[in-house]
């Protein structure tokens, strides 16, 4: 019996083990990141997990981000996502969601200004990631019970999505 019991403590450890090594984190800023920017202008492209990279970019009231293996950056039509960004516009780091040893989905913290009012509104953005093509998903409020979790949920769920067509 007490076999038994070790063993179903090495596999639970062992699963939730995988579950880390499945959600890796990666910077947003800082020395890992290639800073392109000019003045008046951030730019700047940080690297994420299996050969993929996030490109940020800040011109002042409009912010940006755009998803997509390094060797494909370049040649991607357009941001992944485009909104009036506030405060810092973007978190510190950027979650990945793997399957199979490829990002499926990631979630970062965003700032932005909204409505007639322009207040700042802080959410976790989520997006899912479909080989050259990633989208925006969704976003939980910062201030949500819970957002972490919520918004893990919902790459989780974005994972195993796929992004419309354009």
């Amino acid at each position: 019996m007490r076999h038994v019991i070790a063993v179903a403590a090495v596999l639970a450890t062992a699963g939730a083990g995988s579950a880390f090594g499945q959600t890796p984190f990666t910077p947003a800023t800082g020395p890992a990141c290639k800073d392109q920017s000019k003045e008046g202008f951030g730019l700047w492209t940080c690297p994420g997990p299996a050969g993929y990279v996030v490109r940020f970019a800040d011109e002042g009231n409009i912010v940006s981000l755009t998803i997509a293996p390094k060797r494909a950056i370049e040649k991607v039509e357009g941001p992944t996502a485009q909104w009036r960004g506030a405060g810092k516009a973007f978190g510190d780091r950027v979650q990945w969601i793997m399957r199979a040893g490829v990002p499926r989905a990631a979630v970062i913290r965003t700032w932005s200004r909204v409505g007639d009012d322009e207040r700042e509104v802080q959410e976790l953005s989520v997006f899912a990631i479909n080989g050259e093509t990633a989208c925006l998903v969704g976003a939980v409020e910062i201030h949500t019970e819970k957002a972490n979790a919520a918004a893990l949920a919902r790459a989780e769920r974005a994972a195993d999505s796929r992004c419309p067509e354009k």
